[in-house]
């Protein structure tokens, strides 16, 4: 990848995120309250977003990784829960599209990661964190118009929708149990994520976009909940 090709990361100080950072190293940047920069703010990321685009201009690669994760019942939650699972995954994402997709398609070239969740795309109740998956489902959604939007002006915008994957922050003992229902037969690690990261922001990528990338061993294909990011990308903008 060349030197220009800057790399913004919405959401990296820890899990999925924090691995990508280090992944990608000094070609990288990323934004997280750890950083001074909450983007569910809406002044703090215009701020952010003006001081990138005058200091280094717009980004090649912008990759978001926020997303809280909930375990309620609908009916069970109220709404200050539902706000907040719709602002950490879908609000912050049409926000920061916002604030950076004009400047990338102007400058004719760019790429765009939102991460989703396996699962989120397909039929079914999902019984085990249903408005999570509801904010993922329509984060899929905006993805594929996002997508169309932008690809007469070179860039290209896509999901990774991972499953259970093991990293410093994992929940164990949920693994453990989750883990039997892979068909797979294991968890995923963070390598199994990163590929597909570097096929999306490298030349491999030029010619994809719209599409979901599901990285979860073959567990979202028993239907049902499907997998969980509970331990992937939970507190990312902690």
């Amino acid at each position: 990848m060349q030197d220009d090709r800057r790399i913004l990361v919405v959401g990296g100080s820890a899990g999925i995120g924090a691995s990508l950072v280090g992944h990608l190293g000094e070609r990288c940047s990323f934004w997280s309250r750890s950083t001074a920069v909450d983007v569910s703010d809406p002044d703090e990321l215009q701020r952010a977003s003006h001081e990138l685009l005058t200091r280094e201009g717009p980004p090649f690669g912008l990759v978001h990784c926020v997303g809280d994760f909930v375990e309620s019942p609908i009916l069970s939650s109220d709404l200050e829960l539902f706000d907040r699972l719709l602002q950490s995954n879908l609000r912050t994402a049409f926000m920061v599209a916002r604030q950076l997709l004009p400047a990338m398609a102007a400058a004719g070239r760019g790429r765009v990661i939102l991460f989703a969740a396996a699962g989120a795309g397909e039929p079914g109740a999902k019984t085990r964190a249903p408005l999570y998956f509801a904010a993922k489902a329509a984060l899929l959604s905006m993805t594929r118009s996002l997508a169309m939007e932008v690809a007469g002006k070179g860039v290209t915008v896509n999901s990774i929708s991972p499953g259970l994957i093991n990293h410093e922050a994992s929940d164990d003992s949920v693994h453990a149990r989750l883990a039997k229902r892979v068909p797979l037969g294991r968890a995923g690690s963070l390598a199994d994520v990163l590929p597909v990261i570097d096929l999306l922001l490298g030349d491999g990528g030029a010619y994809i976009t719209g599409s979901d990338f599901v990285v979860d061993g073959g567990l979202s294909l028993r239907g049902g909940s499907g997998p969980s990011q509970e331990a992937s990308l939970r507190g990312e903008q902690d």
